[in-house]
């Protein structure tokens, strides 16, 4: 209803004076992505008025117009969800964030331009961004998994899917950067993708699925830098660390106790830590790189 009412006033409505009292910015967190990747929209909007503005009342109060190079309208695949009351003061400003990735068909390589409407009942205008754009770059498949998971029951018994896991290389403004992506076996639907960091020369990410279909990663990031993480399949990144060649290069083993676990090299705390470092540990530096190490060695040595 009201993004009819946004047209109509966008084509109709003279400008008002309070159009330049109140704007709305748009704003994402980088340039580049890849295809389903996370795509987080800040919409600003600064208020002065001279009165309170309430947002958020509806799920019609903020719309998207997503473009392509082309000028045709990228596919909506859904309605952004963005209810969710809120109320901006006088000389205030408030943000809200919302992820276009799910809602929006932005696969293809290339730019897009967005735009934000918001509709405020209080002024009754609607206010408009300034275009933001944004890119998606062309990616290549390093290394992908196939997995079965139980997702219910059919019939008292339970019933299966098949999804997979897949290792994406994409070159970012000449830096090499390497992402997992979570989704179905015919890619109908993604569960999550995300990136993992920088990619070097030097050295293969090492990959493995474990009883409970998480993915395992370990990937050398630095001279003597890893990152270890561990994704769920359902798309959310439970586990990330860092681990610092020693002695020894860290390595994923498997073992009866401990399933698959880092062997070698020392773990590193830091702020970046998943689950969040306690705060017992933020001064203390490097610790074993992993409780029961020993028992992996030995599993390893069979």
């Amino acid at each position: 209803m009201y993004w009819r009412m946004f047209l109509s006033l966008l084509a109709l409505a003279p400008l008002s004076g309070l159009r330049g009292q109140v704007t709305v910015e748009l704003e994402f967190d980088k340039d580049f992505y890849i295809a389903d990747e996370s795509m987080m929209a800040s919409v600003r909007i600064t208020n002065f008025s001279g009165r309170s503005l309430v947002f958020g009342r509806d799920n019609e109060w903020l719309k998207f117009l997503v473009e392509q190079e082309d000028g045709f309208l990228a596919k909506q695949k859904g309605v952004a969800p963005v209810v969710g009351e809120f109320e901006i003061p006088n000389a205030s400003r408030g943000t809200r964030r919302v992820n276009l990735a799910p809602y929006y068909k932005m696969v293809l390589p290339g730019r897009y331009q967005v735009t934000a409407s918001v509709f405020s009942r209080e002024l009754d205008e609607v206010l408009q961004s300034s275009p933001a754009q944004v890119s998606i770059i062309r990616a290549t498949t390093l290394w992908q998994k196939e997995f079965g998971i139980a997702v219910g029951e059919e019939e008292g018994k339970p019933s299966y899917e098949i999804r997979k896991y897949v290792l994406i290389r994409a070159l970012n403004n000449d830096r090499l950067e390497l992402y997992v992506r979570v989704a179905s076996r015919d890619d109908s639907k993604v569960y999550g993708v995300f990136p993992v960091g920088n990619l070097v020369a030097f050295g293969s990410p090492e990959a493995q699925v474990d009883r409970q279909s998480r993915l395992h990663l370990l990937q050398q990031y630095g001279a003597r830098s890893f990152r270890y993480l561990v994704v769920t399949p359902e798309g959310e990144l439970k586990i990330r660390r860092r681990y610092d060649y020693t002695k020894s290069r860290p390595r994923l083993v498997r073992s009866e106790q401990h399933g698959i676990a880092v062997l070698g090299g020392i773990w590193v705390r830091t702020a970046n830590d998943l689950p969040p470092l306690p705060d017992s540990f933020k001064d203390k530096g490097e610790v074993p790189a992993l409780e029961g190490a020993q028992d992996a060695k030995e599993k390893a040595r069979d």
